[in-house]
């Protein structure tokens, strides 16, 4: 604030005293001097107390701009909390000061009284006319420009370009540049304007040379390396991600497993933060995990209570998901508290919740469990702020949240919510703020939410023993112009497959938790080695998802294609070529409608240890088309670990097709097998054939089974630093039936029902374009007709 003093000038002038010699008039004359001065300060400080405030008391008559270029005098005016024909308020200016300064446009502000007229000066900040990143060479620079604020066009500060040098190294260090270094600077380019550049130096990669765990006994190191998502260096460390320090990833590591444990019985675990050890000549860190496990527990007794009248207690009851005597598993807990928090929002009952009550008994290492509902406080929804979101769409994180402004809420509502949005998979990190309403009763829930990349570029390339080289590339957008449903493109081959897919799914249709889309596809494959055609399949399929429970899943499905066998030689199957009436090609269409039960109870997709994954489908074909009939195909499948390293597999699986009325089985439509229903058979190695062909020629079959018994083995020291596990299995099964076409075959082989064995041992490795197998099987039991093949290496699910 300036003031300008006058009038003062006299009063200092008649206040200097007379200075007379001698000691005694010297003496006398400095303490007149120092009482003269303090007269002058006095009256200097009333004077300017007496002018500010007669200046405070001023009314305002006009108030000038003075200094702006750039930003508008109207802008400016917007800000001011000072106006014309009110009395001038220092503390009002000060508050004007303060709002110029937020709009980031000015480096100095001062505002003048000058007598009714107020005068607020401004000095702009300079406007950024390029930015640019310099001595990123392991990052690109696309990906850290969205991290920058300042952007060309926008007003600098040197405030603004420290705290982007900031974000860029935690960038930076988050990619696992811990030593990385940013340097902002600017430099003017003109008149008001700047380029402003950061100069960045990455270092060398810091990665994490050992992670190690002090303190279990219960899963080795091997185990708990699986647990977490950070990874240690290695010799295939070109292969591997999350292999470098970060202290936000190793937050949530310590967190896994800390649910690990309480998933398997032990609840009073303790897991410390990790320390890090950084050794500055290799420049790699070394992780150790501290683990208090104390000890397991199984579940005792159930109970549930309800303290809220009107509850059903049987029903919450029928819900639970604990068995008494089983291993205490805090994740059952949690969904079963959740199972229950759904029945009473069934039974109308917004404000009751679930309290947990555990009774411990250490000597018996069981742990009794009471669902108690209690009275929760009555708080209703006044308004729902989503920040955050760029680029999707309010109502798409709106229809996840469970909750609608108007009603009532608890704490398992808001949990539930930040749940089912983080579930989406289109968000870094979701979180719900809560703040007081417009009275005690009413809360303002304000979603924040932190958008992730979407758009994911994959490409594989491999090798399979039964069609050579083979490779893929596919590009998904999993959040598709903001609505949040899913599109996939996808391109895959080999020396004798040639496949295109394009798929649409939007996950919340007419917006119920139905999931509808579709898929256009082409596949062209030469099956000329195995029964002597080439096949073509081009079509569409619709389809439908509605999850049943959390477990259980039903598919509704709509398929048409338009099918073709050509390249038919002369050397075929009579059975080939009386399909093609005498020709080199056939054409027909298929028709179908279908569904698909699914129950999966696994811990995990890939790799599973444990639980259960149970598909069957049936498909009616015949709702127009040339062809009709009727498949069925049931798939099995048990997970069982007998140690931390051991898993066992066990696998059943089954189908049959038949044709109605009056239609047979189509060559295309019949199931083939070989190495995938039985390791150690060649592609379409086992089932009916004509060997009186001179290529054999597979024919197809109606029905087949196959069963598995397989172990997966981790192999010390090599598991944990390259994610490859070995195999002991054994595997039977057969394909079977045909059509009165190939019945009529002379020296028609293989079809029969008796199984096909085989056993031997693999390696499976989860390599980053999915799991990739090598198996050596030896059969052990072979029909006449069989094709062996013991060694098999691709791409198989596991």
């Amino acid at each position: 604030m300036k003031y300008r003093v006058s009038g003062l000038s006299g009063i200092a002038l008649a206040s200097r005293p007379s200075c007379v010699p001698g000691r005694r008039r010297k003496g006398r004359s400095r303490s007149q001097a120092s009482l003269m001065g303090l007269i002058l300060t006095a009256l200097l400080a009333f004077a300017s107390f007496v002018m500010s405030a007669a200046a405070s008391a001023a009314t305002i008559e006009a108030i000038e701009i003075e200094g702006n270029r750039r930003v508008s005098t109207e802008r400016i005016r917007e800000h001011l909390r000072l106006s014309p024909g009110e009395r001038y308020d220092p503390a009002r200016a000060d508050e004007t000061v303060r709002a110029l300064f937020a709009t980031g446009e000015f480096s100095d502000i001062r505002v003048e009284q000058r007598g009714a007229k107020v005068v607020v000066k401004v000095v702009e900040n300079p406007v950024v006319a390029n930015v640019t990143i310099r001595g990123n060479s392991n990052v690109s620079t696309s990906k850290l420009e969205p991290i920058l604020q300042l952007k060309k066009g926008r007003p600098y500060s040197p405030a603004k370009a420290h705290a982007d040098g900031n974000r860029l190294r935690d960038f930076f260090q988050k990619q696992g540049y811990y030593r990385a270094t940013v340097e902002p600077s600017a430099m003017p380019v003109g008149e008001g304007r700047v380029e402003v550049v950061f100069t960045i130096q990455e270092g060398e990669l810091n990665k994490v040379r050992s992670i190690t765990f002090s303190g279990n006994r219960a899963f080795s190191d091997e185990k708990l390396r699986d647990v977490i998502t950070t990874t240690q260096s290695g010799w295939l460390d070109f292969l591997k991600t999350n292999l470098t320090f970060d202290e936000d990833r190793l937050a949530l590591d310590r967190e896994l497993l800390r649910r690990h444990y309480l998933k398997n019985g032990y609840a009073d675990v303790v897991v410390s933060p990790p320390k890090s050890e950084f050794d500055a000549q290799s420049g790699t860190f070394a992780i150790t995990f501290t683990i208090d496990e104390g000890q397991q527990y199984s579940f005792g007794r159930v109970a549930v209570v309800s303290d809220v009248p009107g509850v059903d207690e049987q029903a919450l009851a029928r819900v639970s998901m604990i068995e008494a005597g089983s291993t205490y598993n805090y994740e059952l807990i949690e969904k079963t508290e959740e199972k229950m928090m759904e029945v009473l929002s069934e039974q109308s009952k917004p404000f009751a919740q679930i309290k947990i009550v555990p009774d411990r008994d250490p000597t018996a290492r069981t742990i009794d469990l009471q669902f108690r509902v209690v009275e929760a406080p009555h708080i209703f929804v006044e308004r729902i702020d989503i920040v955050g979101n760029t680029k999707t769409k309010d109502y798409v994180i709106r229809r996840e949240l469970g909750i609608a402004e108007g009603e009532g809420v608890n704490s398992f509502l808001v949990r539930r919510a930040v749940e089912r949005v983080r579930r989406l998979g289109l968000f870094k990190s979701v979180d719900v703020k809560q703040k007081k309403g417009s009275s005690d009763d009413k809360v303002i829930l304000t979603v924040e939410v932190v958008e992730d990349e979407t758009i994911d570029l994959s490409f594989g390339v491999g090798y399979s023993s039964s069609e050579g080289v083979v490779g893929d590339v596919s590009i998904t957008e999993r959040n598709l112009l903001g609505n949040g449903q899913w599109l996939q493109l996808k391109l895959a081959g080999s020396f004798t497959r040639f496949q295109a897919e394009v798929g649409f799914t939007e996950p919340r249709f007419l917006g119920t938790r139905t999931a509808a889309g579709f898929d256009l596809f082409y596949k062209d494959q030469d099956f000329s080695r195995e029964s002597s055609y080439k096949m073509q399949k081009a079509g569409g399929k619709l389809r439908l998802g509605v999850p049943l429970s959390d477990e259980m899943t039903l598919g509704l499905n709509y398929k048409f294609s338009r099918n073709s066998i050509y390249g038919v030689g002369e050397n075929a199957s009579r059975a080939i070529k009386e399909v093609v009436a005498g020709g080199n090609s056939k054409t027909y269409d298929t028709s179908s409608v279908g569904y698909s039960l699914t129950y999966d109870t696994r811990d995990r997709k890939k790799l599973p240890t444990s639980g259960v994954h149970v598909a069957l489908s049936q498909d009616l074909a015949g709702v127009g088309g040339d062809i009709r009939y009727v498949r069925s195909v049931v798939d099995a499948r048990v997970y069982h670990p007998i140690s931390s390293s051991v898993t066992l597999m066990g696998r059943a699986r089954g189908g049959t097709i038949a044709g109605w009325g009056g239609s047979e089985v189509s060559l295309l439509d019949m199931f083939y097998g070989g190495g995938d229903i039985v390791r150690g058979f060649a592609s379409r190695g086992i089932g009916p054939r004509d060997s009186a062909s001179p290529n054999k020629d597979a024919l197809g079959g109606t029905s087949f089974y196959g069963v598995t018994a397989e172990a997966m083995v981790d192999i010390p020291r090599v598991t944990e630093t390259t994610g490859l596990r070995a195999s002991v299995f054994a595997d039977a099964g057969s394909l079977w039936g045909v059509n009165s076409t190939s019945a009529s075959v002379s020296e028609l082989t293989g079809n029969s029902a008796a199984p096909r064995v085989s056993t031997g041992a693999g390696l499976v490795w989860d390599s980053p374009i999915g799991p990739l197998r090598l198996d050596y099987a030896v059969p052990l039991v072979k029909q006449p007709g069989d094709k062996t093949q013991p060694l098999s290496f691709g791409l198989v699910p596991y």
